[in-house]
């Protein structure tokens, strides 16, 4: 196990990094190109695959990490459900896209809906394989496919970007992906789909997988609502100044804390009967994942201006209050991620799944408002204000799952906070003290405004000491290959 775990660091850290970076500055070139009508018209066909996409999962990639001895026969019977689900709900959407286009007045979203939606079934087929490679914590195997997905994928769409083919060259990367990804995911993988199909505890498979099914599309529609509302009231450029601002806000939750889960589920799933150690485990995942997105986050919104007229050019400056509001909310997303791990592995996805209905009824109405009075901004202050009262409630019942208290995890980031407070007035006063006006003088405080950021906050973080220092230098040498060592127990005592 501290192998698997070790290795699974390793390269879920150097493949996240890896795929980012180039992710993050292909997005940046391509948004060069591109214009934000091209970005809105690729976000309002996402909302309707998006939440297909989770439907047609069934749950089902949960129900593989989490049962422990799935024989062959129930492994075929997932596989089959996940692809005819798939195929129905291609046919679903194929069908609805011209009412689509016609509710937003967009006659093109017909179009790229119809051919966006074979990501469908494109994904089902390697539900299975890859929920048993991250079982295994094979995540070496499941990042190597992405990798080659991304690194294949990236070169077509700055080329058709370059040639001038506009929203389908997002497109065209939007099906790539999956295609190059589900291929990699079974080489890696010893399985294969048989027909014979059957299962014994079928109910309690069905009554898992319906649970954490019924809070995925919950959680996919409320989700989704805020572009869904934002496209309704804003139109496409509307929509695709917020999903650039969304997309680059949440960086650091899709990027590390996301990452963190991709591990997290499997290892919680195995200490299901431990409360003691999975409580210790969760305090080590906040501290580590805290440490990195509350700074990241905080030092987004304060560079914003600066990034967005360095990186994508002034047609993209009305997105920034947007994308400084989205970060800071960052902040709560960012660590509100791990705890649904435990309540899954507790065997508590009705839990969630309330949650998420809760979320589902209170959150579109929310957006509505907030763009009704304000637009983008407005939607990305209800995740600002809204949202974290709405997590409240389920991180009480995961805290309780593991016999911990909001003290105790308050003591596990009140240092972190408080060198992201320092950092946040350090480069403050660097931004009042030096005025931008062109390119180059953004250039130039984003540039002195991260490295003054990172040095002052990495004084803070080691001048307070603690365990965290120790683990930033554990998590430092896993990544680097040095130490492929893991052990729970060992954060027992300090936790």
């Amino acid at each position: 196990m501290k192998d698997r775990i070790g290795k699974a660091v390793f390269w879920v850290g150097w493949s996240k990094g890896f795929v980012q970076f180039l992710s993050f500055l292909s997005t940046l070139y391509i948004a060069r190109l591109l214009s934000p009508n091209d970005y809105g018209l690729l976000a309002m066909t996402a909302i309707w695959v998006g939440t297909l996409a989770i439907v047609t999962e069934m749950g089902l990639s949960a129900v593989v990490i989490q049962f422990k001895d799935l024989d062959e026969r129930e492994l075929n019977l997932c596989f089959w459900g996940a692809v005819g689900m798939a195929g129905v709900g291609y046919g679903v959407l194929y069908a609805a896209a011209p009412w689509i286009a016609d509710w937003f007045g967009v006659p093109m979203i017909c179009e790229i809906l119809r051919v966006v939606s074979l990501t469908l079934p494109l994904t089902a087929i390697r539900i299975i394989p890859d929920g048993l490679l991250r079982k295994a914590l094979a995540l070496d195997k499941t990042s190597q496919a992405e990798i080659l997905s991304v690194a294949l994928a990236i070169p077509v769409q700055v080329a058709m970007a370059s040639a001038g083919f506009g929203v389908w060259a997002l497109v065209t990367g939007t099906l790539l992906m999956p295609v190059i990804q589900t291929v990699c995911t079974f080489k890696f993988s010893a399985w294969r789909p048989g027909i014979r199909m059957g299962s014994a505890r079928g109910r309690e498979i069905l009554n898992f997988g319906s649970a954490k099914l019924g809070g995925s599309i919950s959680w996919a529609v409320y989700e989704q609502a805020d572009m869904l509302v934002l496209g309704k009231i804003s139109g496409e450029v509307g929509v695709g100044l917020y999903s650039m601002a969304k997309q680059i806000a949440l960086l650091p939750v899709h990027k590390i804390s996301v990452v963190v889960n991709q591990i997290a589920f499997p290892l919680m799933a195995g200490l299901q009967d431990n409360v003691e150690q999975m409580g210790s485990v969760f305090l080590r995942q906040i501290r580590m994942v805290a440490c990195l997105t509350c700074p990241l986050c905080i030092g987004l919104a304060l560079v914003t201006e600066d990034l967005v007229w360095v990186a994508l050019t002034e047609k993209w400056v009305p997105l920034v209050p947007v994308l400084q509001v989205l970060c800071v909310s960052s902040v709560v997303r960012s660590c509100e991620v791990l705890f649904p791990p435990i309540l899954l592995a507790r065997y508590r996805a009705s839990v969630l799944f309330w949650w998420t209905i809760g979320l589902l009824l209170v959150m579109p109405i929310a957006f509505w408002a907030g763009a009704a009075a304000s637009g983008g901004l407005g939607v990305a202050l209800v995740w600002a204000l809204v949202y974290p009262v709405m997590i409240a409630g389920m991180v009480q019942r995961a805290l309780k799952e593991i016999n911990l208290s909001w003290k105790a995890v308050w003591n596990e980031v009140a240092p972190i906070l408080k060198g992201t407070l320092v950092m946040a007035i350090s480069v403050g006063l660097l931004h009042s003290a030096m005025q931008a006006g062109d390119a180059a003088t953004h250039m130039l405080r984003l540039v002195l405004s991260v490295g003054l950021g990172g040095l002052v906050y990495g004084g803070c973080i080691f001048w307070q000491g603690g365990r965290l220092v120790t683990e930033i230098v554990q998590l430092v040498r896993w990544v680097i290959g040095k130490d492929m060592a893991f052990n729970p127990k060992s954060t027992t005592k300090g936790a």
